[in-house]
């Protein structure tokens, strides 16, 4: 199993560098929506412990009667995020067999439409409810959830947003982070991670380390640009100069002020955290004035290559990258490793594989387990076998054990460029995989031309 936790680190050592990253203080509403969405305390007992995740034998036991509920972003902004839905439904529903029973729900990109589909999918009988898809999915599901006092699992979302909006703590005023919520368990990478990740890219370009930043004014777009604990402030003590132009609306139609002032700093980075219709937009205005810098690397619009082919110029483009088809890893569930998990979602659906299928399929190994586990669909065993989960998966170890923030586990993250493929248009070629050495690197980030 990947230990994806630096051995070298304390606890507590940990815990001071995570809150240099975290959304901290005022930036929980920032970071994960209105404060109503945050996850309310309960009176539950903390989970006792429950028997570790053990390797499949051909004498694993029999998944109980269960009904899972899974709630994603279908349709709306977000919608990306659940393009792997429709096959990952239909693969469990064959795989598992006739002692589960699936309920899904659309969010609609909306977090109070998540909250209520979930709280509809618990008066209706959900015994565990699986979710992703940004914090703003995430965090009002697992609200709904401890609400309801039903067992979820959460992912596709930074740890350190969903950790506080579910009514954690990081900083001085919290030497032992306390768990945010009894009822959830949530996997995913953190902003250290993609951070790091794009400061090394953008070493790697031999530009002019001027970034302009396209934060916009949306819980991600105030987190990440914070002057505290965003990126501005990490990039400056790695050598960038950084072109902060503001909170602007995601609504905005006309970017001509933003890109004017990047081409009058000489910015050769372009950096934010935006959908692919704003990116869209953005990049057809940029090229129209003669604005193209040689790096872009944008989060959320560029995830997904059913996005990036529509643009004006997609090939150059880069990202952060959680999962590929060639992760080295593995389904508990099914026995797939990524690639062939990559190649059955083609063969089904015509499409490039896309990344939140690794996460989609994960959530649904994650859960059988711990459903085997408890023997049953028992709340109070169910969050106890969640619990105790040590599980190597699709993307990576899960071990709610190994992380210091308690509840969680984190996986590996890399980053990579869209470059002119072999089998489809445009293919991510992987960049930088120091937080994942098994992921080949296939070369040095290529400046846009």
């Amino acid at each position: 199993m990947t230990n994806q936790q630096n051995p070298g680190t304390s606890r507590r050592e940990f815990i001071r560098n995570a809150a240099v990253v975290a959304i901290g203080g005022g930036l929980v509403a920032a970071a994960c929506g209105n404060d109503d969405d945050a996850a309310p305390a309960t009176a539950t007992a903390a989970p006792t412990a429950a028997p570790a995740t053990a390797a499949p034998t051909a004498a694993a036991p029999e998944i109980p009667p269960i009904k899972i509920g899974y709630v994603t972003p279908r349709t709306g902004p977000l919608a990306p995020f659940g393009e792997a839905d429709t096959f990952v439904l239909g693969a469990m529903a064959a795989a598992l067999g006739g002692n589960v029973e699936i309920a899904d729900k659309d969010a609609e990109s909306d977090p109070a439409k998540a909250g209520e589909v979930t709280a509809a999918l618990i008066g209706e009988g959900a015994d565990i409810v699986l979710a992703a898809g940004t914090p703003d999915i995430s965090v009002p599901v697992a609200a709904a959830c401890d609400l309801g006092e039903v067992p979820c699992l959460t992912s596709v979302a930074p740890w350190q947003a969903h950790y506080l909006g579910t009514g954690g703590g990081l900083g001085p005023d919290f030497p032992e982070p306390p768990v945010a919520s009894e009822w959830n368990y949530h996997f995913f990478w953190g902003l250290e991670d993609i951070i790091g990740n794009f400061i090394e890219l953008w070493n790697q370009a031999g530009v002019a380390k001027v970034v302009g930043g396209m934060w916009p004014n949306d819980p991600d777009g105030n987190a990440w640009s914070d002057p505290v604990v965003g990126f501005p402030p990490a990039l400056e003590a790695a050598g960038f100069t950084v072109v902060d132009v503001g909170r602007f609306d995601l609504a905005t139609q006309d970017y001509s002020a933003i890109i004017s002032q990047f081409k009058d700093a000489g910015v050769e980075i372009v950096s934010g955290v935006v959908p692919p219709p704003v990116f869209a937009t953005f990049q057809a205005q940029a090229l129209q004035q003669g604005f193209n810098p040689p790096v872009m690397t944008m989060a959320k619009a560029l995830l997904f290559p059913s996005a990036v082919e529509t643009y004006p110029q997609g090939e150059g483009l880069s990202s952060e990258v959680w999962w590929t088809n060639r992760h080295p890893f593995s389904s508990s569930l099914t026995g797939q490793s990524a690639a062939e998990l990559a190649a059955a979602f083609e063969s089904a659906t015509g499409a490039q594989w896309t990344q939140p299928l690794g996460f989609a399929h994960a959530l649904f190994e994650v859960a059988v387990d711990a459903a085997k586990r408890a023997g049953s669909a028992d709340k109070q065993a169910l969050i106890n076998a969640i619990g105790a989960t040590n599980l190597d998966t699709v993307v990576g170890n899960i071990n709610f054990s190994a992380f210091p923030i308690p509840n969680f586990a984190k996986t590996p993250l890399v980053s990579g460029q869209w470059v002119a493929g072999s089998k489809y248009p445009l293919e991510l070629a992987i960049n930088v995989n120091s937080g994942l050495p098994g992921v080949p690197k296939d070369a040095d980030i290529v400046p846009i031309s």
